[in-house]
């Protein structure tokens, strides 16, 4: 999958099977061929990362690098499949590396172009399928977010039938080949009877755009199910392939039909279909700026842009709330942690917090300045925590905020005129999503916890907490 090759570029500088890649390659061949209904964009990033390796171990370019390098191969793979420079280019940044700067961002841009300039040449200038230029109507809008529920709805059911079965190939690794054929025999009747669900299938996907009558709403309901059950199958038995692809299927049969329930109100629900595309493919991979991009590149449909990011923004939102630590995923594998790893949250559900806890007295809104100053100077942290009467946090002062006195133009500086309101705190009740966070994006070494009340207990001590789970002395 595309999170295996995220792990692999991230927490191993590479370290891609030639044997792998290349029958991940001929297999995802073979099965779309049969009908499977599965993406390609897997096997493609996969082997796109691993000629991307070659290169370095052959040239000898510097190990520091590598991470750029292979993500570049990567995007550069995408960019040729879907024909869409720009989506490659955010597919590396947002999906592979996680972060953006000049410094990555310009081998990713030349890499992408030229990957698109040369699949062009030989393969043509095409796109993934056809649609037409599909009017923009305010209204639209409106109708978004209940867009957005249905899409996450639909998502959710993608991502947490496929995490059961992961759960499932550990709980029946005995019996596993058995469950394999039994997959696959459920798989083929469903290609039987609903033909439209075989392969990448954006042949069907161009039908639906022809017109509006193409597929009758209930119908459309049918193919959509028929190829979420037959992604979920194949995907989660363990075939080779990508959900990039199904993705954009299911969201544009799914959208089509949402649509449909607002035909009376002279809605187009081929304008759902395409905003489907990019916000299933959002609810699937947490990637809603990519996704979007990617729709509009492919099918040039620039005049729906903005509901096309609103919709996927929304979806990927609604979707993150369920699924814990999905907002910083990419964050954390960037950090070595990985996410699909139960120990580690399991770790940070049950270890005792107090052990981590670094007793720092909190100031008071109205302390001076020289005593906040005269605090720092006694402390090992670079941030206290300012509380009021009743122990409660109403804000936190750096050494940062310090510097700010030198812009203000007061005799009388207090500790509440330079603090930071509102700071990210550790809640006991809300502990595990708020590490997770803590570590993705910030960069803090200490910061405040409160128990079950909202009373300040002291500065969790982040670095001891990650060094413990990193050598599993797990003091819990």
């Amino acid at each position: 999958t595309i999170d295996n090759i995220v792990k692999k570029i991230s927490l191993m500088n590479g370290n891609f099977s030639i044997i792998k890649g290349i029958l991940a390659l001929i297999l995802t061949s073979l099965s779309i061929g049969f009908g499977v209904p599965i993406g390609r964009e897997s096997p493609i990033a996969k082997l796109g990362g691993l000629l991307s390796e070659l290169f370095v171990k052959i040239t000898h370019l510097p190990r520091e690098n590598i991470p750029i390098y292979l993500s570049a191969g990567v995007s550069s793979a995408i960019s040729a499949t879907f024909n869409a420079p720009i989506g490659g280019v955010f597919f590396g940044i947002e999906i592979i590396l996680g972060r953006i700067n000049s410094y990555v961002i310009i081998p990713l841009i030349i890499a992408s172009s030229i990957s698109t300039i040369i699949a062009r040449e030989f393969i043509g200038y095409y796109t993934a399928f056809y649609v037409p230029h599909l009017e923009y109507k305010p209204e639209y809008i409106f109708l978004v977010p209940l867009g957005a529920i249905f899409f996450s709805i639909l998502s959710l059911i993608i991502n947490l039938s496929l995490k059961q079965f992961r759960k499932w190939q550990i709980k029946f690794n005995k019996n596993w080949k058995d469950i394999v054929i039994l997959t696959g025999f459920i798989v083929g009747l469903i290609i039987t009877l609903i033909p439209e669900v075989r392969g990448v299938g954006y042949e069907y996907v161009s039908k639906l755009f022809e017109t509006e009558y193409s597929y009758s709403p209930n119908y459309a309901f049918l193919i959509m199910v028929g190829k979420m059950i037959g992604v979920i199958l194949s995907i989660g038995s363990g075939i080779f392939g990508g959900l990039m692809s199904p993705s954009i299927f299911i969201g544009a049969f799914g959208g089509y039909w949402f649509g449909n329930i607002f035909n009376s109100y002279n809605i187009d629900p081929r304008v759902f279909a395409l905003i489907g595309t990019a916000s299933i493919l959002a609810g699937t991979s947490k990637a809603p700026m990519r996704s979007s991009i990617l729709i509009i590149e492919l099918t040039h449909s620039y005049q729906l842009l903005i509901p096309i990011l609103f919709s996927a923004a929304l979806t990927s939102f609604i979707t993150s709330k369920f699924e814990p630590a999905s907002y910083f995923r990419r964050s954390l594998i960037q950090k070595g942690i990985d996410v699909d790893n139960n120990i580690i949250f399991e770790f940070l559900k049950s270890c005792n917090l107090n052990y981590y806890l670094e007793k720092v007295e909190p100031l008071k809104p109205n302390n001076s300045i020289e005593h906040a100053l005269y605090r720092f100077k006694q402390e090992k942290v670079n941030y206290i925590p300012v509380v009021d009467e009743e122990g409660k946090i109403i804000g936190v002062v750096s050494l940062r905020d310090l510097r700010k006195r030198w812009f203000m133009y007061k005799d009388d500086i207090r500790v509440k005129d330079i603090m930071s309101k509102k700071p990210f705190i550790v809640k006991e009740e809300n502990r595990l999503e708020d590490i997770l966070k803590a570590i993705a994006i910030l960069d803090i070494p200490h910061i405040p916890y409160i128990d079950e009340n909202g009373k300040y207990k002291g500065m969790l001590d982040i670095h001891k907490l990650m060094k413990d789970l990193s050598l599993k002395e797990l003091k819990c």
